[in-house]
């Protein structure tokens, strides 16, 4: 009998062997670790996926191309809640289950988020570098408390965001059609509109997946709605901004400052460059899941959902269900 073989790809950064290896290998199975590159070309995916029965991916694509020579190929992990490099019509045409780790990383992108508005919001880059050039000025800055905080997506991390908001007491306003009314006041935040949310939020929170529907949903309109002075912080993917249009209003001073852990293109270059180089931009190289907790808590995730399909059961976060009925599962 052939060892079924898992290719590992996802840039997990730990001293030892990864424990979704450790896993694997115990039960059986051959892994393969091979970090996916910046930027890596898609014909070097596609190359490389020949002969595996599972990916547990990194950032690399995940489309008609790439799986040409996946022949073998049952499972994509993704190590996070996004898979938006993973075309997931051509994997269910091939009868390929896609699955994602959600809700381990919460607490890790929630942090940051409300790191990224104290930085912002209390200039602390800018005092920082004032302190160390010998300036001494003191800039002046904003109570949390004094604030509200809108958020455009809720989901895990949006209901750790609130949590944390509310540690400083401040007003929070959710908006997101696919969570209820109730949840939403449960988690202590008011469900609003879209027009409420960007008319009355001090600073706005981005926690929605970069969709087909949704690229470049912070448009010129939408940044208009927003209040003028206000803050607009991105822990979830760079597509969902309109850069040119971003950069515009921060030129403007409509909007104040950005708190930005994504861009369009990542390393940022052409308008994404120009936007993090902004005075009033806070830029993070999508940073917000990597603490050795969130990626560890993923890595294990990811392993246990490959780990199901290749001993033949249902994984517990199937992206793709519609996969599952050309299957045979328990």
């Amino acid at each position: 009998m052939v060892t079924p073989r898992v290719l590992f790809t996802a840039g997990m950064d730990f001293g030892d062997v990864p424990p979704a290896q450790a896993m694997l290998e115990e039960a059986g199975f051959e892994v393969v670790c091979r970090r996916t590159a910046p930027g890596q070309p898609k014909e070097e995916t596609r190359e490389g996926l020949e002969g595996f029965e599972a990916l547990i991916a990194g950032g690399e694509w995940i489309d008609d191309f790439t799986l040409e020579k996946a022949q073998q190929l049952k499972v994509v992990a993704r190590n996070g809640v996004g898979y938006d490099r993973v075309d997931l019509a051509a994997c269910t045409e091939r009868g390929i289950v896609v699955v994602n780790t959600p809700g381990v990383m919460a607490d890790a992108v929630a942090d940051e988020a409300l790191g990224l508005l104290l930085a912002l919001v209390r200039h602390i880059p800018e005092g920082d570098a004032n302190v160390k050039s010998g300036e001494y000025q003191v800039p002046m800055g904003e109570d949390l408390s004094a604030m509200t905080l809108g958020l455009l997506g809720g989901g895990r991390i949006g209901a750790e965001v609130v949590r944390r908001a509310l540690g400083f007491k401040m007003r929070v306003l959710v908006h997101d059609p696919w969570v209820d009314a109730e949840s939403v006041r449960d988690w202590g935040a008011i469900p609003v509109g879209m027009d409420e949310l960007l008319r009355d939020s001090d600073a706005l929170s981005l926690h929605i997946p970069l969709t087909d529907e949704n690229q470049k949903l912070v448009n010129a309109d939408l940044l208009a709605r927003m209040k003028p002075g206000g803050f607009l912080i991105n822990t979830a993917r760079g597509g969902l901004i309109d850069e040119e249009a971003l950069l515009e209003a921060l030129c403007s001073g409509h909007i104040a400052g950005a708190g930005l852990d994504c861009q369009a293109t990542e390393p940022p270059v052409g308008t994404s460059a120009k936007l993090v180089e902004h005075d009033n931009v806070i830029a993070m190289p999508h940073s917000g899941s990597k603490t050795a907790t969130a990626r560890r808590q993923m890595n294990l995730m990811a392993g246990r959902e490959v780990l199901a399909l290749l001993q033949g059961r249902v994984p517990e976060q199937v992206v793709n269900p519609e996969v599952l009925e050309k299957l045979d599962l328990k």
